[in-house]
């Protein structure tokens, strides 16, 4: 690989592929500052998010819709991203991560607000799908940049930032909404969580941003011809076997995911039968508990891979075989809205976290910077329009045929599937490892 000697000026001496993997790429302050800005923005996504989970039982209401539309408004954002994450990744790779992180957060808050003003189920929904256009963009920029950021001995915990503050807004989300809802109506918890993402956008154009400082490409290549490239750069990650399996076992992560988060508050209300603002605190405990397993992950994985590259993807398909045992048995066997039911999936939750930011580490550690965020929004792609698209779906469906316990539980064995997938790179992450390739990178 061909290295670029860098001014000092512009640069810390471990944006280079050479550098020592424990050197900081550039200042720790700006690092710190640019995880923080990220992981707030990335919180405040999935608030706007999820919020309407917890507001599901007033749309049912007002708007006399099924468990089916229910889950549309759900899959609604997941879908949306689907077709512009791909596209907005190669902007993130070829223009600017901090403007697209800007933008991205602008768009989605812009429509969440507008969430609170419509008059019927069709233009929720269409709100809903303009919120997932705003958010297609962010995971590829945010990751991008904070693995750029960080020590190449620290991706893990990079990775499980963004991915931690994304899962927190979640609970959050559904206590907000619920708490709002209950005290000045739904349309007011729209607004509410809508604002904050707006100002922390403003905030992320103060970050430091990297450009790709040495390259084989010549300069003042035509729109076609980088077309092309784009096309091979495709072709070249969709020839590494362990980024194949990772985004298949992501699919089957997010779409139970879905499921946890948008079924949940519905399961205690309905099943166990309390009050929605007992039901909302339930699930927010379980999916806290995710959150904790999320940021906790990130550290362990890097511990993990500095004994073994080969014990990454053996810790992965341990935890998705014991997660998804443990969440059937609590839907299956335990009392509906009982201590012990709470228990066992809050346990179960903080197993199934630790897979969350892994599978983008070990993309990330597979993929050079130039298309690193092209290479992450193949999964998101994936794990939008299968997981979180079909998952929700999926389940209220169920619901509607059988009950919603029986759903759950079914949206659970899933995790198995993506076991297996894990336990594939077992065997081909440490070869790909070796094939990894690498560029120079100036911030700026």
């Amino acid at each position: 690989m061909k290295q670029t000697a860098i001014s000092s000026t512009t640069m810390e001496a471990g944006s280079t592929c050479g550098a020592p993997d424990d050197v900081w790429p550039i200042d720790k302050r700006y690092a710190l500052f640019t995880a923080a800005i990220i992981f707030l923005i990335g919180m405040f996504d999935l608030v706007d998010r999820q919020v309407i989970a917890s507001l599901f039982p007033h749309l049912k209401e007002e708007f006399s819709l099924s468990d089916k539309q229910l889950g549309m408004l759900v899959s609604a954002v997941n879908i949306s991203i689907s077709v512009l994450v791909v596209p907005s990744a190669y902007l993130v790779d070829h223009w600017s991560l901090k403007k697209m992180i800007f933008l991205m957060g602008t768009v989605w808050s812009v429509s969440t607000l507008l969430c609170g003003f419509v008059t019927g189920f069709t233009h929720l929904l269409m709100a809903r799908l303009l919120c997932g256009f705003g958010e297609a963009g962010y995971q590829p920029a945010g990751q991008s940049l904070l693995s750029a950021c960080f020590p190449r001995k620290l991706r893990a915990t990079a990775t499980a930032i963004v991915t931690c503050g994304m899962s927190l807004g979640a609970p959050v989300g559904l206590m907000i909404g619920a708490f709002v809802s209950e005290h000045w109506g739904w349309r007011h918890a729209f607004g509410v969580v809508a604002i904050p993402g707006l100002l922390l956008s403003f905030l992320a154009l103060r970050m430091h941003d990297f450009r790709i400082v040495s390259t084989d490409k010549p300069a003042g290549k035509s729109f076609w011809a980088q077309r092309g490239e784009y096309v091979h750069t495709l072709r070249n990650i969709a020839k590494t076997p362990t980024v194949l399996c990772v985004i298949c076992s992501a699919v089957c992560i997010r779409m139970f995911n879905g499921v946890l988060l948008s079924w949940t508050p519905s399961y205690f209300t309905r099943v166990a039968e309390v009050p929605m603002t007992v039901a909302s605190s339930y699930a927010s405990l379980v999916i806290i508990a995710e959150s904790a397993a999320i940021f906790l992950g990130g550290p362990v994985v890097d511990w993990v891979k500095n004994t073994s590259n080969r014990l990454v993807p053996v810790w992965l398909c341990f935890a998705m075989l014991a997660s998804g045992a443990l969440y059937v048995f609590a839907y299956r066997a335990c009392v509906p809205g009982s201590a012990v039911q709470v228990a066992i999936l809050v346990f179960s939750s903080l197993i199934f976290g630790t897979v969350f930011s892994a599978g983008t580490f070990l993309i990330v550690d597979l993929t050079a910077a130039n298309y690193r965020a092209t290479a992450i929004s193949l999964m998101i792609l994936s794990q939008n329009l299968l997981g979180y698209s079909v998952g929700p779906i999926f389940t209220g469906t169920l619901s509607d045929m059988f009950d919603l316990s029986t759903a759950m539980s079914l949206s659970a064995s899933v995790l198995v599937v993506g076991a297996v997938f894990y336990g594939i790179c077992i065997f081909t992450y440490p070869r790909d490892k070796e094939r990894a390739e690498c560029v120079d990178i100036e911030f700026h």
